[in-house]
């Protein structure tokens, strides 16, 4: 769960006009577990009362929902509709798992498609592998790109200045970003990143950068027990390296963020 420092960071580039404080509650509950007021007040910098009248249009629009705790609040029935349309218009209704899936068999480990959203990575889809020690990843989980595969997989290709903003606001000191985005060009020149223990302790990725349009949109990822690395890694970089490239080429539904629409980092 996100850190209400480093949320309102996150938030910096939040929606604007007539609804944007009931947009900042429904994100809050999209990032948060069962959350009271004071929580998404705090990630939100939102007053007390703000809140109690954001979720009271969230709470009749079935977005939101009191949960069996009182006072606590999670995401409504409606938001699974959303969801699932989400699944069907904009991952190609199962064409992103299929994809996913031969990934798994290839590596016989976990593969993810995580797409940026804001300063952050979210699960979208998912396949896990078949072994009994395996990796696991929550579709709808999101996570803040400051470290790991997937996230310095993504970095490597956004535009000049977006990887140095979206690390400081995600909390990140100043000189333990310069030492992430020293790591970058290496990246994009190889095509993909890896990670071992940064994000989860025992945990190894490799994961490749997904484009649309010619700007990053998100990565795919292979992770695995770090115990079973070594043999895995140079074909599990090439087969995720080639999921990548065939997600690149289903032209998805998934477009850049406005600012990356320019190209990636020269």
């Amino acid at each position: 769960m996100s850190t209400p420092s480093a949320a309102a960071r996150s938030l910096s580039e939040a929606p604007r006009g007539a609804f944007s404080r009931v947009a900042l509650v429904l994100l809050a509950l999209a990032r948060m577990d069962a959350p009271r007021v004071a929580d998404i007040g705090a990630f939100t910098g939102l007053p007390t009362s703000a809140v109690y009248r954001c979720l009271a249009t969230l709470l009749d629009a079935g977005l939101a929902e009191e949960g069996p705790v009182h006072g606590r609040y999670h995401a409504g029935a409606m938001a699974l509709p959303l969801a699932e349309r989400y699944r069907r218009n904009a991952l190609g209704g199962g064409r992103t798992t299929r994809v996913l899936a031969e990934l798994s068999a290839q590596t016989q480990e976990l593969g993810a498609l995580l797409v940026r959203s804001g300063d952050a990575l979210v699960c979208v889809d998912a396949i896990d592998g078949p072994r009994a020690l395996r990796c696991s990843y929550a579709i709808g989980e999101a996570i803040p790109m400051t470290a790991g595969a997937s996230a310095k997989a993504v970095l490597s290709r956004l535009p000049d200045g977006t990887s140095t903003e979206t690390l400081l606001r995600n909390g990140l000191s100043p000189s333990a970003a310069v030492e992430l985005l020293a790591s970058l060009p290496g990246i994009r020149e190889r095509g993909f990143a890896v990670s071992a223990g940064e994000v989860d302790e025992g945990v190894w990725g490799v994961s490749a950068p997904v484009l649309s349009h010619g700007a990053v949109i998100g990565a795919v990822s292979t992770m695995a027990p770090l115990t079973r690395s070594a043999p895995l890694a140079a074909r599990a970089a090439r087969a995720t390296v080639a999921a990548a490239q065939a997600l690149s080429r289903l032209d998805l539904s998934l477009r850049p963020e406005p600012a990356d629409r320019q190209g990636g980092r020269r």
